[in-house]
């Protein structure tokens, strides 16, 4: 059963409590996607092991079963078309920038609670301390990682790009060992190379990060750090590649701002070097 269906069948059951955080939790289920039990009982406020007792309720062992679940019903929601529809569909009077301007504002505020800065303080340690960082993305996902590959060049750094065919990326990722670091960039669904890239960097021991939204958590196997955040107001809307992109830019800002020396140093070398070539 869908957890809307669960909660119709208990509704006799359900307390004053249970309604307040079932009402955070369907209004904002790509956000709930992402929250721990006390997180989202604190947003209902009420005590703190209340979103337990409500997954119990419903019938799931605990509140991490709620949430896998919730997680799901979003990630099925979430083809093309019928994403669209209910975006424009929503719009009034063809306010559409207007719209798009409101949503992505929210998107923003939602990064804000669902990534801390001390995740991307770690992120972009990772990325620094690694001797080589291969960047992972394809589909929805490569415009993201192709930004994030350059602006690592320009902080001087090796990069090497795994897009295209499998057998594409099998090939570039051949030298890859201990001390490289994998930055994979994925969205909506995982990628058929997504599983075999991460557990070949686990064996030869290169670091892992996924950047992802409401599909991080259920990719497999998990990277080292997950930086991952709803990319739209209910997950099953209009998915804006904002979010991705402010993530990204934090984690370029963060190596700039914590590794200022080095970086500055390599951007004043590029600037004399773009000098020659001009």
């Amino acid at each position: 059963m869908s957890i809307l269906e669960r909660i119709k069948t208990h509704s006799s059951k359900l307390t004053d409590s249970d309604q307040k955080i079932i009402a955070v939790l369907m209004e904002n289920r790509a956000e709930v996607a992402f929250l721990s039990g006390p997180q989202l009982a604190q947003r209902a406020q009420v005590h703190e092991a209340g979103a337990t007792r409500l997954a119990q309720k419903l019938g799931f062992k605990g509140f991490p079963d709620l949430r896998s679940q919730l997680q799901r019903e979003v990630l099925e929601g979430q083809d093309a078309a019928n994403r669209m529809r209910r975006s424009v569909s929503k719009v009034e009077h063809g306010a559409f920038l207007a719209d798009l301007i409101h949503a992505e504002m929210s998107a923003l505020e939602t990064l804000s609670r669902s990534i801390s800065q001390e995740e991307i303080n770690k992120a972009a340690d990772m990325i620094f301390g690694g001797r080589r960082v291969f960047v992972f993305g394809q589909g929805h996902a490569l415009s993201v990682a192709t930004f994030l590959q350059r602006r690592l060049d320009r902080f001087g750094m090796t990069t090497i790009t795994l897009t295209g065919r499998g057998r594409d990326i099998a090939e570039r990722m051949g030298s890859m060992e201990a001390g490289d670091v994998v930055v994979a960039l994925a969205f909506r669904k995982q990628p058929q190379s997504y599983a075999p890239l991460l557990r070949h960097a686990m064996r030869v021991g290169a670091r892992t990060v996924l950047i992802s939204d409401l599909a991080g958590p259920t990719m497999d196997p998990q990277a080292e750090l997950m930086l991952a955040a709803p990319r739209g107001r209910s997950g099953s809307e209009f998915q804006t590649p904002t979010v991705p992109f402010a993530i990204v830019n934090g984690i370029v800002l963060t190596i700039a701002g914590r590794h200022e020396r080095e970086i500055i140093g390599r951007l004043e070398n590029l600037s004399e070097l773009f000098n020659d070539f001009d």
